[in-house]
This record gives structure tokens, C-alpha cells and sequence, in this order.
């Protein structure tokens, strides 16, 4: 469907050759009237919206307008809907705008629909039991007896048929703490078990003999090693540097050799798009036989990878030239990032290996040159990551805080070099004269805007971190002299958050733009084929060029693809963060009256408190009593919790001449006046926008009233 709206807002010539689905969907829009023929082009009616439905608590719902834009909204009664559920593809119209500005639309037909089943909680209503969907608690009457729903134990979790309200499947309990993997995937309509083709096609490999590849580069004798965080099954890369001829090798596993296109494999990979890593297991993209196996560069085992050789000028460090070739390479040793940092501190390590610790050493010293190379453009943030442990029960049992280490460091910047030179081969005109193989798959970062660049140093104003005018030309220096004063506040992480958010998402694109965060002309991902479907892609399309038969077919779709990629990608994170705010939500349930320390995260009211109680960091907390303004320091008391929806409620119980930034008292005392007044400003203008709302539509009716009893008299007098 995104394929064929993409061809709508661009316009559909009126003899081009659509596939039989597209054609259908255009003779449905045809037959309904809504499109309009200009230049032999057919475009979309401007009354007229194409979106994907999100239905709120209430029962009515909203239309998305897709392809995905800065329009707004559309709302839809209840009663206009047409049945409609959420995820679901519509065409609606535009009937008026609202009271708010936002336009109010009806549903006019369902193009396409995506709920299968609805997921919802069992719940006694006096003598009755109705099921309420999750997350927006829309009740549904159920296809069942109720002698037989009440044999089920209340908060019973179920899918259920939207339409006729058929059970569909039984999955649980809420007060089940292990529930909380199925109901968070089950929400996204995910799950971890692959279908038959897929892991048959999967189970069929052969162990890797080097006599099976002989025309392949033989890289056993290289020293590689592969360092991850400890419990990680899934290598997907390995380095090694050789100091005499400065050379980088950067072994990333060869995906592709096992995932052919359009396979079974391939159709699942591409349907997930991406692994997604749970506090306690992973949900691979692809079957574990594959991703923890013959496609892991696991120690001591022979292993397919595509090997770029990076010859670097010693001084410098810049790339004199590369080489991307398909290998055969084994592992000597997989290390921990705590084990490499040990070596790198004191410069011995009983753990690794003695032919590994030079080389290492000379690698962390060449990423350290590169890295401060790299910051002369690009900007580097503290990658502090929150990690969730999870007792026996899977119950929330503390939260550990990862820094960013110098092992890190070192993965990095190898990694980077390995993503830019691919992205680089991408460039890189082919014999073929085809303008539509220049397409490929990119990872790009655009500036941010002016209005994103005023917010956040308006903020940094009030908090006495700035006080020069606003950077729109030097932004970058701007922001490496806030990242100093804040190092120097002892204040890095905060800020570095507060600057990301300030910036545009990161995503994947068809056509380079570069990527302004890192201060690359071009990039893309080409180092995670095992979890990430736009890395395996990347890798057909680099050896379709080293081997020199490059197909423009396969590119067309790229577009579409790289689109899909970035959806799925938000909705990988949303997973990950759903899951998370289940576990919190879970201790909290135990903990109801108890106050925690946090911080206001939102400008907006009802306020949001992050808290930053142990193990608690992250957690968010909708405040439904008490006051604050963005970043004060609070203690929120949680006055209750609802497990089916995630959501955790609590009133501000005592608010502190502080923010969590740590900023002396005097200056964030100026910062809380000063966003205390612009919240009642604001407060203000909402009210006095009403009034004269309420004022222009009173004045309408009684001019309508007027002009309705002119005409009754004029009527009676024609008939006299």
C-alpha cells in the first residue's frame, strides 16, 4: 500500500502499468469518485485523505494521512468510522473543522485492513464479562456463552475477532509477569517463531569447508577477534589491525550467501526488519540457526564474511585505499568489552590472547586518532545505556547503567570506517548506463531546522547555559561549546538528550544526503547484516557490484524499501521501550503511596515525571495532581497503576528549587519563574482563544437567526 500512495502523491499516469493489486485499488478510487485527472496524471481529491486509523479510548478515531507528511490529523466520530479498527488503510473525507482546529472527517471506505484480532483483557461487569482492548480500552460484547466466560479467570487475556468478537486465541493472565514478552509482541502483531519454509530453508547449511570456497579470499591466518557485550550470541563482526602495514581488516558475516532473494528466509527478514533485544532474549531476524550459528562469527569456527582490507596513511590516518572481498575468516577469540577495557587501561590482560594484545593496542590507539579526526565535523554524545535486569519471574530487579567505554570506542570508529567506505562503493559509478542504478541504500541525517535550533537554545538560555545570540550558521562549534560547559557542570548526559531531541531522526533513504550528525558526506549500514534487513541488502548490492553484474530491476523498489525500514525500525524501538514500561509499571503496581525522586520531562499539562529512583531510571509517571515546569526536580507520590495499559499515575507531592541538570539554585530559581509565567501565558491565550471562539460562533447563529426570520417573512408575504 505505501508503494502505491507514494505513486499517488507524485501521480499516476493515466496509461502506466500497475501490478493487479495497485489496479484494483485505483478502479476502487476511481469508481468513488475521488480522483481528479491533471496533466494525464491522477491525483487525490484535496477533500479527500488516504491515512491509517488510531482509535482513542473513547471510541473514536483518528486518521493518519500516509505517505507519512505535516498534515494534520484527521478526526473521526464514532459513528463515521465504518467499522473501521486500528492499523487499518482508509480513504476518508474532509466533512468541516472542529471547535480545535482539527479537521473532522467520516470514513468513506476501508482499503485496506490490518487487525486480524483485537488484544483484550477479560472484565466482570455486574453479572456480565466484556472484554477491553489494550492499549485504548474500547469494550467489546464477546461471541461466547457467559457461563462459560466466567469459568475464565478475571483479566484473562485474549485475542479476539474485531468484527463478530470470536475468541481467537487464549494467551494468559495479566498478573502473570511472564506474559509481558507475548502481550508486548502480540500488540505489534509480532512473534518469535518463524514459519516451516523459513527455518527448514535455514537448518539446511552445511558446516563452512574451506575446499567448498576456494574462490574465495582465504583470511584464516588473520588474528580477528569479536568483541560484544557479555551474553551476546549474535556476532556480526570482527577486527583485526596489522600496525607494520597499517592496515584495518573489518570481517563482517556474509548474510547474504545464506539469505538468497525472495527466498522463504529472505521474505521473513524483510517482514521483520530487524532484531529486537528484550532485557532477558533476543527475537532474531532470522532463525537462531543462522543468527547464533553458521552466520555468527563464533571462535574457532570457519565462517563466510565480506572482509574490507583498508590500507590507511600513518601519519594521518586518512584511507590511501580499500578493498571489499568476500572471505573465508576464523575467529581466535570472542571478547567482552570489560575484558578489552582492562586491557587497554593497564595494558596487560590474563584473559586474551597474547598474538591479540598488540594488535588491539595498536587499534585502540588508531581509533582514538580517528575518532578526534571525526569530531572535527561530526558530534559525539555519551552513549549511556539503560539495561534492565530481570529476576527469575521476569520481574524488574535493577537497572544498570552502561557507559560508553575506550572498547567501545575502538568497535565504533572500525565500524564507522567499514559503513562510510561501503556507503562510498555505493557512489561509485557503474559501466552500466542506468540512471536507476544510482538508487541504493543510505543512512542519512539532515540538519536540523531553524525552528528546532531556536527551541533548544531558547531553552539553553533560560538555564544560563547560553547566552550569545542563536547559532544558525556555527551550529556546530555552538554546540561542541554547550557540550564543554556542560562536561564542566558535570552535566554531559542531560544535555547530550536535550540536544538529540532537538535534532531530526536518523533514517534510511534511496538518495544520499549525507549524515550532519556524524559530519559524513555518505553513509549507511553495512556492519549488522544478522540484525538488520537494510545491512543484508546493502551487502547484495555491493557484491552485485565488485562482481560486476549489477541489475536495475532490484533497485526500483528501494525506494519503497528504505521507507518501510525506517517504520520498522520506530517500531522496533517502540517494542523495546512498550516492554520496558510493562516492567515498571508491574513494580509499581507492588509499591502504591510510596514517592519517588524524578524530574518533569514536558512543558504540556498533564505533566510527565521521569524518575530517577533506582532501579527505577526511566520510568515515566503521568502526574494527575500537583505542579511543575520542565526539568524541576519533584518527588511524585504513585496513586495508582494499570497494568493492561502500561500506565502509571501519581500527583506531585513536593516540588524542588532544583533541576535535574544540578544548576545552582539561584539560576534554575530564574528558569522556574520564567517557564511558570510562559505556562500561564500560554494558559491565558488558550482561554482568551475560546472565548473569542465561543463569541464568533454566538454572533453566527444570531446573524443566521436573522437572516432565517427575513426569509420566513418574506415567504409569508408571496403567499399572501
Amino acid at each position: 500500500m505505501n508503494e502505491f500512495l507514494n505513486l499517488l502523491q507524485n501521480g499516476i499516469p493515466l496509461n502506466f502499468k500497475l501490478a493487479e493489486s495497485f489496479t484494483q485499488i485505483l478502479a476502487s478510487l476511481l469508481k468513488l469518485n475521488v480522483l481528479i485527472l491533471r496533466k494525464n496524471h491522477y491525483f487525490l481529491r484535496k477533500q479527500f485523505c488516504i491515512g491509517r486509523v488510531e482509535l482513542a479510548r473513547k471510541g473514536y478515531g483518528f486518521v493518519l494521512p500516509l505517505p507519512k507528511s505535516n498534515k494534520q490529523d484527521w478526526l473521526v466520530e464514532k459513528n463515521l468510522l465504518k467499522g473501521a479498527q486500528k492499523g487499518d488503510i482508509v480513504l476518508a473525507k474532509l466533512l468541516t473543522k472542529g471547535d480545535s482546529n482539527r479537521p473532522r472527517a467520516k470514513v468513506l471506505s476501508i482499503l485496506e485492513s490490518k487487525d486480524k484480532f483485537v488484544l483484550c483483557y477479560l472484565e466482570k461487569y455486574k453479572l456480565d464479562c466484556i472484554a477491553i482492548s489494550i492499549p485504548n480500552e474500547i469494550p467489546y460484547k464477546i461471541k461466547a456463552s457467559q457461563k462459560s466466560l466466567k469459568t475464565l479467570p478475571s483479566n484473562t487475556i485474549l485475542k479476539l475477532n474485531p468484527k463478530n468478537g470470536e475468541i481467537l486465541e487464549i494467551l494468559g493472565t495479566l498478573e502473570d509477569s511472564q506474559i509481558d514478552e507475548t502481550l508486548t509482541l502480540s500488540l505489534y502483531d509480532r512473534q518469535e517463531s518463524f514459519n516451516l519454509s523459513a527455518q527448514l530453508q535455514a537448518e539446511s547449511f552445511q558446516e563452512v569447508r574451506i575446499k567448498d570456497f576456494k574462490e574465495r579470499i582465504n583470511c584464516t591466518h588473520l588474528p580477528f577477534c569479536a568483541i560484544d557485550p557479555l551474553g551476546a550470541k549474535d556476532h556480526d563482526d570482527a577486527v583485526y589491525f596489522d600496525a607494520e602495514s597499517s592496515t584495518l581488516y573489518v570481517a563482517i558475516a556474509d548474510v547474504s550467501y545464506y539469505v538468497p532473494q525472495d527466498s522463504p528466509l529472505d521474505l521473513e527478514a524483510r517482514n521483520r526488519g530487524f532484531s529486537i533485544y528484550f532485557p532477558h532474549k533476543s527475537i532474531p531476524m532470522l532463525p537462531r540457526a543462522l543468527s547464533e550459528n553458521l552466520c555468527s562469527l563464533n571462535a574457532g569456527k570457519l565462517r563466510l564474511a565480506m572482509v574490507w582490507k583498508m590500507r590507511l596513511h600513518k601519519r594521518t590516518k586518512a584511507v590511501l585505499n580499500s578493498e571489499l572481498f568476500e572471505a573465508v575468516v576464523k575467529v581466535r577469540q570472542k571478547l567482552t568489552y570489560e575484558e578489552v577495557d582492562e586491557l587497554l587501561e593497564s595494558g596487560k590482560s590474563k584473559q586474551i590472547l597474547p598474538a591479540l594484545k598488540k594488535p588491539l593496542l595498536h587499534l585502540h590507539t588508531l581509533a582514538q586518532k580517528l575518532r578526534a579526526k571525526r569530531l572535527k565535523k561530526g558530534f559525539d554524545f555519551l552513549g549511556d545505556e539503560k539495561s534492565m535486569e530481570l529476576d527469575k519471574n521476569l520481574e524488574l530487579k535493577n537497572i544498570k547503567i552502561e557507559s560508553q567505554t575506550p572498547s567501545h570506542q575502538l568497535v565504533e570508529e572500525c565500524m564507522l570506517l567499514a559503513n562510510m567506505q561501503s556507503a562510498k562503493l555505493q557512489t561509485q559509478r557503474t559501466t552500466a548506463n542506468d540512471e536507476s542504478l544510482k538508487l541504493g541504500i543510505y543512512r542519512v541525517h539532515s540538519q536540523p531546522k531553524p525552528a528546532g535550533i531556536t527551541e533548544l537554545f531558547t531553552e539553553l538560555k533560560l538555564l544560563g547555559i547560553w547566552e550569545k545570540v542563536i547559532p544558525f550558521r556555527d551550529f556546530h562549534q555552538a554546540i561542541l561549546n554547550v557540550q564543554r560547559a556542560a562536561k564542566l557542570a558535570n552535566m554531559e548526559s542531560e544535555m547530550d538528550k536535550l540536544i538529540i531531541k532537538s535534532m531530526p531522526q536518523a533514517s534510511y533513504a534511496s538518495h544520499n544526503i549525507g549524515h550532519f550528525g556524524l559530519g559524513f558526506e555518505v553513509y549507511s549500514h553495512f556492519t549488522s547484516p544478522i540484525r538488520r534487513y537494510s545491512d543484508l541488502l546493502l551487502h547484495r548490492i555491493l557484491k552485485a557490484k565488485i562482481q560486476l553484474n549489477e541489475d536495475s530491476t532490484h533497485k526500483e523498489s528501494l525506494p519503497t524499501l528504505c521507507e518501510d525500514l525506517s517504520q520498522k525500525e520506530r517500531e522496533v524501538a517502540k517494542i523495546e521501550m512498550e516492554f520496558k514500561d510493562r516492567k515498571f509499571a508491574r513494580f509499581l503496581s507492588q509499591r502504591i503511596g510510596q514517592a519517588f525522586i524524578g524530574f518533569v520531562s514536558n512543558d504540556s499539562t498533564p505533566e510527565i515525571v521521569s524518575l530517577v529512583t533506582p532501579p527505577l531510571q526511566g520510568a515515566r509517571v503521568l502526574c494527575l495532581k500537583g505542579k511543575g515546569v520542565k526539568y524541576q526536580k519533584v518527588r511524585i507520590q504513585i496513586i495508582e497503576v494499570n497494568i493492561a495499559t502500561a500506565k502509571i499515575y501519581g500527583r506531585i507531592v513536593e516540588s524542588y528549587n532544583e533541576s535535574c541538570f544540578g544548576i545552582a539554585s539561584e539560576q534554575i530559581s530564574t528558569y522556574l519563574f520564567a517557564k511558570s509565567s510562559q505556562k500561564e501565558r500560554q494558559k491565558q491565550q488558550k482561554a482568551k482563544e475560546k472565548a473569542q471562539k465561543t463569541m464568533q460562533r454566538a454572533k453566527r447563529y444570531k446573524r443566521n437567526r436573522h437572516t432565517n426570520s427575513q426569509s420566513f417573512v418574506r415567504h409569508k408575504c408571496k403567499g399572501r
